[in-house]
């Protein structure tokens, strides 16, 4: 188990150096000045050439490539970021400061899809090869075909726009701060909706078709029929022994469920103007801002990286086979 543990965090840490490198490449050489999106906010006529240069020196942006991320490595070890180029704060801080939106939109989005997903995969498996279950099958396969911003514009328009029922954009409404304790959390719930609706729809039907497809296999193991045989109800063969022997692939796919999530997010929150991580992401490499562009990827990366390698450990746990490796092969 021990030496398992210790692969995969070394291919954790692998894959987090390869993407820090990728991204900072990739982030510099889109077209466009930091410093000349700065300056446009300011007033391009009032800023000196050397003005310019002291900033550019500033945020070490007159260095080699390679020693500016170097740089930047060392100050991402101890979770230094550096500052932000728009606004001169500290990087950490903008991003904590997010954090807690981004983290409440994708937990409630999680539980929507996880929560109805694998339910329904489990009455898929129970009635399949009926036309119900058929039915259902097109049907979520078209769901999870359909684009999220699609999908985001289709909300908007039926239930905020045409029926006015669902607030539009934004976490709260404008009159937030006059209301009640309990009208303020009526009126946070109602403004979740429409962004955890767009950001949890794929993934339920993901759950769905992939929790059916591992519970349908092993409902064909001998076992299974023995539990029948033995007078065991659907329910009982199904939640006690079919379930948590189907769960090393589910165990794979909440891992990339969180990944999948926060990237959704970018799109989603841009959208919906909600104020977290991935409206400052995209704000951020809109105005290329390399500081906050590259710790928002290192968040990213860690979560990343700490889901798949949260999942490799239930994988290990759920099969000893993994855990134990060729000891285990007979």
């Amino acid at each position: 188990m021990r030496a398992y543990l210790v692969r995969r965090l070394l291919y954790a840490l692998l894959t987090f150096v390869g993407i820090t490198i990728a991204t900072f490449t990739l982030i510099h050489s889109v077209p466009g000045d930091p410093v000349t999106f700065y300056v446009g906010r300011v007033n391009v006529g009032s800023l000196s050439a050397q003005t310019l240069a002291a900033i550019r020196h500033e945020f070490h942006l007159d260095e080699p490539l390679p020693r500016q991320y170097l740089r930047w490595l060392r100050g991402a070890v101890t979770l230094d970021f550096g500052r932000s180029i728009q606004d001169r704060r500290p990087v950490r801080e903008r991003i904590l400061e997010k954090l807690p939106n981004t983290f409440e939109l994708n937990f409630l989005a999680f539980l929507l899809a996880a929560g109805l997903g694998i339910p329904i995969g489990l009455w898929s498996a129970a009635h399949s090869g009926r036309l119900a279950e058929r039915a259902s099958a097109v049907g979520f396969f078209l769901i999870y075909s359909l684009p999220s911003f699609w999908v985001a514009l289709l909300l908007i328009e039926c239930f905020a726009v045409r029926y006015e029922i669902l607030p539009l954009l934004g976490r709260v409404s404008d009159d937030y701060f006059e209301l009640s304790a309990s009208a303020q959390l009526a009126d946070r719930m109602r403004h979740l909706v429409l962004p955890v609706l767009t950001l949890a729809y794929a993934q339920l039907a993901i759950f769905a078709r992939f929790s059916k497809s591992a519970l349908t296999e092993v409902i064909r193991q001998d076992f299974i029929t023995a539990a029948r045989a033995k007078g065991a109800g659907t329910a009982a063969v199904l939640w006690h022994h079919a379930l948590r022997n189907a769960l090393i692939p589910l165990i794979t796919l909440l891992g990339i469920t969180i990944p999948y999530l926060l990237s959704g997010s970018v799109i989603v929150e841009q959208i919906f103007q909600w104020d977290g991580i991935g409206l400052l992401y995209y704000d951020s490499i809109l105005m290329r801002d390399y500081p906050t562009v590259m710790g928002l990827t290192v968040m990213t990366a860690i979560v990343t990286l700490f889901a798949s390698l949260f999942a490799d450990v239930l994988y290990a746990f759920a099969d000893p086979r993994v855990r134990l490796g060729e000891e285990a092969m007979p």
